[in-house]
């Protein structure tokens, strides 16, 4: 049974509560299926993402990385602040 975006945005915020995440409709029309998230995210002491880091994840923490990809999920950069997850 595939997990809707709703059910998976619960399951990270659950796994990383320092990490913020909203419906990606709340940010502008054409976005329903995506999640929203971005700066301001922290695992531990480290920041989620990092637009100029990370270069094996894309900007991505390793760690949030592995999840994303076991949700059925990839991150992309809006701009250097903004994050998108997308359904692969």
């Amino acid at each position: 049974m595939e997990l809707g975006t709703k059910k998976k945005m619960q399951l990270l915020a659950k796994q990383f509560p320092d990490v913020w995440f909203k419906d990606g409709a709340e940010f502008a029309q054409g976005y329903e299926q995506t999640i929203w998230t971005g700066e301001g995210s922290y695992i531990g002491d480290a920041n989620a993402f990092d637009y100029y880091g990370y270069g094996n994840t894309m900007g991505v923490n390793p760690t949030l990385e592995k999840a994303l990809n076991k949700l059925g999920l990839f991150a992309e950069f809006y701009d250097a602040g903004t994050v998108f997850l997308y359904p692969q």
